[in-house]
């Protein structure tokens, strides 16, 4: 076992109940953390195996270590980051527009932004700043933000308690508590977007939450914000 790689993972519980039972997990709201043994991974894919109860007996591990591994092999190998989803998406647009040989780099980053404004229809100022919380490889990412210290550190730069939009198993999407819209709005959001946009297989869940600079805790918002 000591090559072992290992990592934290978040699921839906209700979801994913039969498979994640089958081996040690702590419950977060509707959520659950297990662990999963790291196979292989590079820059676009990822094989892991679920650590089930049986795997532990074989390992003669208790689910202490296992978890403590996994947390620690989980920032060295899937660090954490928190970007500007406006960088995201014209990182993207950017990549769209250099398929064509004949665009250079700094023409498609003109198309780019121009585009990006374009899919908002206001001024750039204007627009919310969202925040796109992952890994580095954007696989298995919603785990980040139960790193330890991740949301505390974004929160208190920002100065303000955030509210996390569960995107798929593979990001948050993050936003100032001072910057989002209505709570039925945010809801009606994530639900759409659940069933339009996310595989069945990759929904994390229907529901918004808040993260507290005073508690250090996140909670499912159920009513407006106070």
């Amino acid at each position: 076992m000591g090559k072992a790689r290992f990592m934290i993972m978040v699921e839906n519980y209700e979801k994913n109940k039969e498979e994640i039972e089958k081996g040690p997990y702590i419950r977060q709201m509707d959520l659950a953390i297990s662990c999963s043994q790291l196979i292989m991974m590079d820059t676009k894919e990822m094989f892991t195996c679920h650590v089930t109860w049986d795997l532990l007996r074989l390992w003669d591990m208790s689910p202490e270590t296992l978890f403590k591994m996994a947390g620690e092999h989980s920032r060295k190998y899937l660090p954490p980051t928190v970007e500007p989803m406006s960088d995201v998406i014209k990182g993207c647009l950017v990549e769209h527009f250099l398929e064509d040989a004949k665009i250079n780099l700094e023409i498609a980053m003109e198309k780019a932004e121009k585009e990006y404004l374009k899919i908002f229809g206001v001024p750039e100022e204007k627009i919310p700043e969202i925040y796109v919380v992952s890994n580095g490889v954007r696989i298995h990412g919603a785990s980040v933000i139960f790193y330890a210290d991740i949301l505390k550190e974004f929160a208190n730069k920002k100065e303000c308690d955030l509210i996390l939009l569960p995107s798929s198993i593979h990001e948050w999407l993050v936003i100032q508590e001072t910057q989002a819209c209505e709570l039925k709005e945010l809801k009606s959001m994530v639900y759409d977007a659940n069933r339009l946009v996310v595989r069945e297989e990759e929904v994390l869940s229907d529901n918004v939450y808040r993260y507290s600079r005073k508690s250090d805790k996140i909670e499912i918002l159920n009513s407006d914000f106070d």
